[in-house]
């Protein structure tokens, strides 16, 4: 009897020994030391810089209005999803997330930004939508139908994404972070000044080379190489001299060919837009999101025989390159 109590004596020790491992080997992270941190973060929208005079800045479809926010850890969890309307000339939105658990050594959080969601589509699904959800959206070519049709009245979408690294402060300091919204498109503004004596009309005007079929939600570091699109601009009438504007919108691409803008004005004329001085030409191979083929033409006085068209094409920077004129 002393032999059989000894020997479950020694298996019951050893079942005790291998419970008290198996917590730290399979459970450890679960019960890793843990923190609190409180981020502060502000979402910024993208402006342009150095807006020509005739244009000022933003259209009003362009301004953010409604702007959505969610956090997830990289586990896919989402912490926060949070909707909130946006005043007409506010063109910020500083959002505090308190309390947020984390390691006391940091850790990192997927931050996902939405401006304009009701522009995108994807109606009914953004109280429950996923992460997964989110990286797998792409807009399609209604986007660009509603958007270039101002009866619509479209507001441009905008979206940004940052994974930022979250660490508790000591005495409770909160972390401060910024994040800049990008338009999910790109946008071509031709400007035509007439310092003509004479009334001018422009027609038929297109611009060639585009993506007009789909693009990411968020941007995924990669061009598309769609680039059969076309798009078309309003016809113009310039009054003389006067000036007048156009704007449309397309989706972000590389062409290696380039892009070329074609136009009615006396004759039909085509110019493949460039870069560089009259001696060292390039070819525009790519516009991503975000940006804006600014061009803005002169039709000269009409005391040339032959009046040129002189372009600029400025980046949404407010960049300036020149390109040469219709021959």
């Amino acid at each position: 009897m002393k032999k059989l109590t000894k020997k479950y004596s020694v298996q019951l020790a050893g079942l005790l020994l291998l419970l008290t491992l198996l917590p730290v080997s399979c459970i450890k992270d679960d019960y890793a030391p843990k923190g609190t941190a409180t981020v502060t973060m502000t979402f910024t929208t993208r402006a342009i810089s150095n807006p020509t005079a005739s244009a000022g800045g933003l259209e009003a479809n362009e301004h953010m209005r409604t702007l959505r926010v969610i956090v997830a850890r990289t586990s896919g969890e989402i912490l926060y999803n949070l909707r909130y309307d946006i005043d007409e000339n506010e063109t910020s939105k500083t959002i505090t997330f308190s309390e947020m658990t984390v390691e006391k050594t940091g850790e990192a959080f997927d931050f996902y930004a939405i401006a304009n969601e009701d522009g995108i589509g994807y109606s009914g699904i953004w109280n429950n939508v996923t992460i997964n959800d989110l990286k797998g959206m792409s807009l399609n070519d209604e986007l660009l139908t509603n958007a270039n049709d101002a009866s619509t009245n479209t507001r441009i979408p905008q979206t940004a994404y940052r994974q930022i690294k979250v660490t508790p402060l000591a005495g409770g300091g909160i972390q401060t972070e910024t994040m800049t919204l990008d338009f999910v498109v790109a946008k071509v503004r031709l400007t035509i000044n007439n310092t003509s004596s004479g009334d001018q009309s422009v027609n038929d005007i297109t611009l060639s080379g585009l993506n007009m079929t789909s693009t990411p939600l968020f941007a995924n570091g990669t061009l598309s190489d769609e680039k059969g699109g076309t798009l078309n601009l309003d016809d113009m009438s310039i009054a003389a001299g006067g000036s007048a504007t156009v704007y449309a919108y397309f989706f972000e691409n590389q062409n290696s060919e380039g892009y070329t803008l074609t136009a009615s004005w006396k004759k039909e004329q085509t110019l493949l837009l460039q870069t560089g001085s009259d001696d060292n030409k390039q070819p525009i191979t790519e516009i991503p999101r975000g940006k804006m083929l600014d061009i803005n033409v002169t039709l000269n006085a009409d005391v040339d025989i032959n009046p040129t068209i002189q372009v600029q094409v400025n980046e949404w920077i407010g960049k300036t390159i020149n390109v040469p004129p219709f021959e």
